[in-house]
């Protein structure tokens, strides 16, 4: 008798499962059950499978691992790439192997960049090509994010090319405890699964209201005496949480609110399964460093944004025009 299938109440649980292969032998998909006939992977892709093709499947008990700790460099720099991919996801997106070009709109630089997490499976002059005409389709300049120190070769040849550094960020990691929050009477803090106009307009965050919309994520508000003064995001990939579009108004700052707004998102992320979180910050904005650290969080890699020189663009929209124009 076959083994019966994980039902709908292991969905959100880690989950191996065997499967027959139709040529004979076995295979297995290891990931988070999303419904009963689909598992998203480690690597973001999810994999459909019937439940007429199990031979057998059991429950992953959760890795007792830290935030940055306990497996290869590489392979933790890439699981929190994508984490932090998933969680602020492009409109489109066009694989080139193991490079993920993604545009939305001019406004974020990370959904309008090319993610390296491998090799792209061409020479890589072919594969600057293919990006440049990727960009200039879509009306964009060409932007390449870069992890380091795992694609430093790349980041290297990038530079040969003349690709200039537009930013330079560092990623950086916390285990996640529980925190205990001020219950001022003067403070009115809200939670909620959406956003509104005065939440965007605080930061003047409007171009990326569709990124934020396609994926679930916690929104924290604060307001004082009616005015809002505090936002910020909290969205889960896996046991990671994403913290991003943290902000105080700088009136109200030196006034605890920054560690209470975090203290909030990561007291609702942890109740949605997170473990660990993780926060982008310009590498030159030491401050900003100096505070994130007081509360926990530690250095774990950066990544850089390298821009194609001005007239390698140029070049390739004058040959798309050259080779598109009067045409049928």
């Amino acid at each position: 008798m076959p083994p019966q299938p994980p039902g709908t109440q292991l969905v959100g649980e880690r989950v191996s499962i065997r499967l027959h292969d139709p040529e004979g032998g076995f295979r297995d998909i290891v990931g988070i059950l999303e419904s009963e006939t689909s598992l998203r992977k480690r690597s973001g892709n999810l994999v459909e499978f019937s439940p007429q093709d199990i031979a057998a499947w059991r429950l992953v008990a959760p890795a007792q691992r830290g935030a940055g700790k306990g497996a290869p460099l590489s392979l933790r720099i890439r699981e929190m790439e994508i984490a932090a991919a998933q969680t602020w996801p492009a409109a489109v997106q066009e694989q080139l192997g193991d490079w993920t070009m993604r545009a939305t709109g001019k406004f974020t630089m990370r959904a309008n960049s090319v993610l390296v997490l491998g090799e792209p499976q061409i020479e890589l002059d072919e594969a600057l090509a293919r990006v440049n005409t990727f960009y200039s389709s879509h009306g964009l300049p060409s932007v390449i994010h870069v992890p380091l120190p795992t694609f430093q070769t790349l980041d290297n040849a990038l530079d040969q090319k003349g690709w200039e550094v537009k930013t330079e960020a560092l990623v950086m990691v916390a285990d996640i405890g529980s925190f205990s929050v001020d219950e001022r009477t003067d403070y009115e803090w809200s939670l909620t699964e959406t956003f509104d106009q005065a939440w965007l307009d605080l930061q003047n965050d409007s171009g990326v209201r569709e990124i934020m919309r396609s994926a679930p994520a916690v929104y924290a508000s604060l307001r004082i005496d009616g005015v809002l003064v505090a936002v910020g995001r909290a969205a889960n990939f896996g046991d990671w949480t994403v913290l991003t579009r943290l902000f105080v108004h700088p009136k109200y700052r030196r006034q605890r609110i920054g560690t209470e707004l975090i203290s909030r998102l990561l007291n609702e992320a942890t109740r949605g399964g997170a473990a660990k979180a993780l926060l982008q910050v310009d590498v030159n904005n030491q401050s900003a460093i100096q505070a994130y650290e007081k509360y926990g969080f530690r250095k774990h890699h950066s990544y850089r944004y390298r821009v194609a020189p001005t007239e390698v663009i140029a070049l390739q929209a004058d040959r798309d025009q050259r080779t598109f124009s009067g045409g049928c």
